[in-house]
């Protein structure tokens, strides 16, 4: 079947868009802009007990027919990190940690996975992204993200849903001085835990730079802005398989721009349209083509275009879904 497990295959480039060698049959790993995803074809590990493969101390992040599939920040579970005068490099270790029956002898292997990114254009993980960042200009910005009413008029004064209802979204900046700023989600991940570093199982919401994915399978979406320093979104309430009762926690890491900046793909809120199967993007829809690297690596072919902005990490919980 093609699943998932074919489209990690397809995708098997690093951030720079090269392709990464194929280390082990039945194995592939993708490496984003601050996550390593890992595919593993129970198809062809069949003999082998799928609960027992972890990724350094990290359990697989799902399980379906015929795959497992892990999705981490490329420092979680216990992850190496090397930086040298080109490049950074992130790895983990695949292994298959099952202890066999007394007399039977059982398959033991241990993968070893890299990420490599020129200096230039390292990430800098989700787990621990601090405000960073520059813009011309004096004084303070205050980020926020809030679970809105389902009008919109305000801050929603209880975080309880029912499994499948709308997650009304918004994240703002606000500038002491600083005007007409434009803010962009870059990534959005949801965990079972208050610490994204220490959730045993993440799920994925944004990446990519502004790409809605979990708008492939639910009804997710960007809204149309009210200011371009606040952007809204809603996303469908779910619950982690194998966690009932536990709460969900939600960490984006945004960023502001400068509006007089020239656009580019690092800089965009894009909605998937179920019924065209195509992106879109929010603030210029003739210009759509922006997302189509929603569908593989978002960066930019010219260094020297862009500028970062300021950066920071928010997060909003607990919700409860029933």
């Amino acid at each position: 079947m093609f699943s998932l497990w074919a489209l990690g295959l397809f995708l098997l480039t690093t951030a720079m868009g090269q392709q990464q060698p194929d280390l082990q049959r039945g194995i592939a790993h993708f490496c984003g802009n601050s996550t390593l995803t890992v595919y593993v074809s129970m198809d062809f590990f069949s003999h082998l007990d799928a609960t027992a493969f972890r990724l350094g101390s990290c359990p697989p992040s799902a399980h379906s027919l015929g795959e497992l599939s892990f999705q981490y920040g490329l420092q979680d579970c216990r992850a190496g990190r090397l930086v040298t005068d080109k490049e950074v490099v992130y790895w983990n270790y695949l292994k298959y940690v099952s202890s066999p029956a007394p007399g039977k002898q059982e398959s033991q292997f241990n993968t070893r996975l890299e990420c490599r990114y020129p200096v230039e254009e390292a990430p800098v993980p989700l787990t621990t992204f601090p405000l960073t960042g520059f813009l011309v200009g004096d004084g303070r910005l205050v980020f926020t993200m809030k679970i809105m009413t389902d009008d919109w008029s305000a801050e929603r004064p209880d975080t309880l849903f029912f499994l499948g209802a709308s997650i009304n979204l918004e994240a703002s900046v606000m500038a002491t001085y600083h005007q007409g700023l434009h803010l962009y989600v870059d990534e959005c991940v949801a965990t079972p835990t208050n610490s994204l570093a220490e959730s045993p199982v993440n799920y994925t919401i944004i990446n990519n730079y502004g790409c809605l994915v979990d708008g492939k399978t639910g009804n997710s979406k960007f809204l149309p802005r009210i200011k371009e320093s606040h952007l809204r979104f809603v996303v469908q309430a779910f619950k982690f398989s194998n966690l009932e009762g536990t709460d969900i926690y939600i960490h984006c890491k945004v960023t502001v721009r400068d509006p007089t900046w020239n656009a580019h793909q690092l800089h965009k809120a894009c909605s998937f349209d179920q019924q065209t199967e195509r992106w879109q993007l929010l603030d210029a829809p003739l210009q759509s083509f922006q997302c189509d690297c929603c569908n593989t690596i978002c960066q930019m072919r010219h260094k020297r275009e862009l500028k970062a902005g300021v950066v920071s990490l928010i997060k909003v919980g607990p919700v409860k879904v029933h």
